[in-house]
């Protein structure tokens, strides 16, 4: 279908005499289409309109119009009107559409007061090699509103520990802290994001609060909220990264470094036409708030599920929690020479990391009651609550059988479950007199009822009869 161009065309071509062949040779079109518009000119029609491809949108112009209030984007508009109402045009169609009638937004300046705000966010820069591996590089920015001081860092991650080692190095570089923070909605800094109150991650907002320091949190897909960060990142891509030559990461953070104090903050801002150096200097470091004493201590925070064997992983090693929180989800914060292991907010456990690998770090305290270790002492005091000559026995086991004590003491403790007090306590007496310092000696005096004997009597050993003998006996023989 030809536009309104090509009929205002032929039109004037014909006015200036031109047959309907020379037309159509000069505009390359069938001599039948120019006769057809010629005809159409000559009853007075114009040409004909291009109907809009979003008209058939008109039908819904109350629900994308209900769309919009709720904050939908144009493509999950159109995916909703395919689900709910068959619908059959295109994405392109609907995005036309919706332009059509949603109004630019309108921005007001940001002016912020000395030391009153601080913006950060992070910039990627691609990949570098760092020990001859291919490493990928962000930058992390903070820049103070007010004179557009800037600093830099290089980072390989966004964890929590690199942002909060960020934010101490900038505020560090700046000799104060501002009163607040203005950050995106970072993993790191926001867990919860919300258009009226964000949640700040926990650690973050720890750390914010020991610098006196508040966070606030830009609204969602709104990067103007922190616009002069934004302008940093762009900034520090176009004048520094695209004329660094070297791959090396190790060159990246010294160039950065030297291009930060050189020339980031010493050139002419195109905003404020002013050194940004200058301005802080006169009126933007004295209004900041001082550095506490000391620096705040980072925590290394993680989940971990504790194991069958009542132990944890980190950092390969193995350390112990109470039985009683086997397969269940624990917290770990270390700050790298503590490590603290938490149920919810309760404190369960608490270790010193271990230099090793693989070694299993345990506390005698969390095995199961059933399975716990008992001291040598303890033993001591349980054979002695049996009796005398229970305890006298129990330090000859450990005299002379160094290796198998502790099993020998755990079989005549479980005689208690047969026999009395006494019992036992006479058996053990009687196999001291025998010197049978043995738990299968007792157990025999108790089983065969030989504690009450006369100990004149011969010990039965429990061998062939040729052995049958009273141990004096050995005293007698001669060579």
């Amino acid at each position: 279908m030809y536009k309104v161009a090509m009929y205002n065309t032929i039109k004037t071509l014909l006015e200036h005499g031109k047959s309907l062949r020379e037309i159509s040779r000069e505009l390359g079109m069938c001599r039948k289409t120019v006769s057809r518009i010629q005809k159409a000119l000559l009853n007075g029609d114009s040409a004909p309109r291009q109907q809009s491809r979003c008209s058939g949108l008109e039908v819904f112009h109350e629900q994308i119009e209900h769309y919009l209030a709720s904050g939908l984007s144009a493509l999950l508009i159109h995916q909703k009107l395919i689900q709910q109402h068959g619908f059959t045009l295109s994405y392109s169609s609907v995005a036309r559409y919706i332009g059509k009638f949603k109004r630019a937004e309108c921005f007001v300046p940001l002016h912020s007061l000395p030391g009153e705000e601080a913006q950060v966010d992070f910039g990627y820069f691609g990949e570098f090699r760092r020990n001859g591996r291919g490493v990928k590089v962000w930058v992390f920015s903070m820049v103070l509103s007010h004179s557009r001081q800037s600093y830099y860092k290089v980072v390989t991650s966004q964890q929590v520990r690199e942002f909060l080692d960020c934010h101490i190095s900038a505020f560090e570089y700046f000799g104060g802290v501002p009163k607040m923070v203005k950050l995106d909605n970072l993993r790191s800094g926001v867990t919860k994001v919300d258009l009226y109150e964000p949640t700040l991650q926990a650690q973050y907002a720890e750390f914010l609060s020991y610098y006196h320091c508040a966070g606030i949190a830009c609204r969602p897909r709104r990067p103007t909220d922190k616009g002069k960060v934004e302008s940093s990142i762009k900034y520090v891509r176009n004048n520094f990264l695209k004329a660094f030559e070297s791959k090396s990461y190790e060159d990246l953070i010294c160039g950065l470094r030297v291009w930060n104090d050189e020339i980031c903050n010493k050139r002419v801002h195109g905003t404020t036409r002013r050194r940004p150096h200058d301005i802080f200097l006169e009126s933007e470091k004295a209004a900041l708030q001082p550095l506490p004493c000391r620096r705040f201590q980072i925590q290394d925070v993680s989940h971990r599920r504790v194991n069958r064997m009542g132990h944890v992983a980190y950092k390969q090693n193995y350390y112990s929690v109470p039985a009683d929180y086997m397969g269940m989800n624990v917290r770990l914060e270390s700050n790298g020479t503590i490590l603290r292991i938490y149920d919810s907010s309760r404190q369960i456990a608490m270790h010193q990391l271990s230099d090793s690998i693989g070694m299993f770090v345990s506390l005698a305290g969390h095995r199961p009651r059933e399975k716990r270790m008992v001291s040598k002492e303890e033993y001591r005091e349980m054979m002695g609550q049996i009796g005398p000559n229970a305890y006298t026995l129990f330090d000859r086991l450990v005299e002379e059988v160094p290796t198998h004590w502790g099993k020998m003491t755990q079989g005549i403790l479980a005689l208690r479950k047969r026999f009395t007090l006494g019992q036992i306590e006479r058996s053990c007496a009687r196999a001291l007199h025998f010197h049978a310092i043995s738990y299968q000696q007792v157990k025999r005096i108790c089983e065969n009822a030989m504690y009450d004997l006369p100990r004149e009597d011969v010990l039965t050993m429990g061998f062939s009869d040729e052995f049958q003998h009273e141990l004096s006996y050995y005293d007698t023989l001669t060579n």
